[in-house]
């Protein structure tokens, strides 16, 4: 299984680990799932607001493209992405690597 699923040429879904109150921001991937580590407390959705500033900034898109479909409050979270052309699955994976 992996973290990437592509649903259409457009839209891809993301499997995320969620580990809040770090001293730093970090993405780790375990094959599966994508570990983010994020400042932020789970609090008044806070940790959800900078996971979504997080993606947004990785994969170069506007913040209305990613809607969290299950796992706001739980830290096993499943993400989509609505791109507004055709991305390769490549091009998405060498973006959550670069730093």
């Amino acid at each position: 299984m992996n973290f990437l699923e592509k649903h259409s040429d457009t839209i891809y879904f993301i499997r995320l680990n969620v580990k809040t109150n770090s001293k730093t921001q970090a993405i780790v991937n375990n094959g599966s799932f994508l570990t983010i580590f994020l400042t932020s407390k789970p609090i008044q959705n806070r940790a959800n607001k900078e996971l979504i500033n997080l993606l947004k900034r990785k994969l170069k898109i506007s913040s209305n493209q990613i809607q969290i479909i299950s796992g706001s409050k739980t830290k096993n979270k499943l993400i989509k992405i609505s791109f507004l052309e055709n991305v390769e699955e490549e091009v998405i994976r060498k973006r959550f690597n670069q730093k």
